[in-house]
């Protein structure tokens, strides 16, 4: 799966994450809702579809589920701003805050990496 920032569709990002982990077990979209903490056993595959939001609660269980922290989790929240927001102004705002984690986030790779070369 690629790294979450070559993203910014947060709905193919969770259909991504649900297919590699399907193709590397018996994965279900129920079982994928059931570790959210969605009551509805088809909950993610409606968000995937886009038939339905996700709430705010709902990033964050999300988010959970497949294992996201720090500067993922951060990335995933601005994902599903910027893919549901109605306001283009708010839109702007929202990649514009991927884009700008997007970049610290290859700023510190690079770091470190030069850090293990010179060591």
């Amino acid at each position: 799966m690629k790294p979450i920032v070559e993203y910014s569709d947060f709905r193919k990002y969770m259909l991504d994450f649900y297919e590699e982990r399907k193709r590397c077990s018996a994965f279900s979209w129920r079982e994928f809702s059931k570790i959210a903490g969605f009551t509805s056993s088809s909950y993610m595959k409606v968000v995937c579809d886009g038939k339905s939001k996700l709430s705010r609660i709902g990033v964050e269980r999300t988010g959970a589920a497949m294992g996201l922290v720090g500067f993922e989790m951060e990335y995933f929240r601005a994902m599903v701003e910027y893919g549901q927001v109605e306001s283009e102004e708010r839109k702007i705002a929202a990649y514009n805050n991927m884009l700008a984690i997007a970049k610290v986030h290859k700023l510190i790779c690079k770091r470190q990496l030069l850090v293990n070369l010179v060591n």
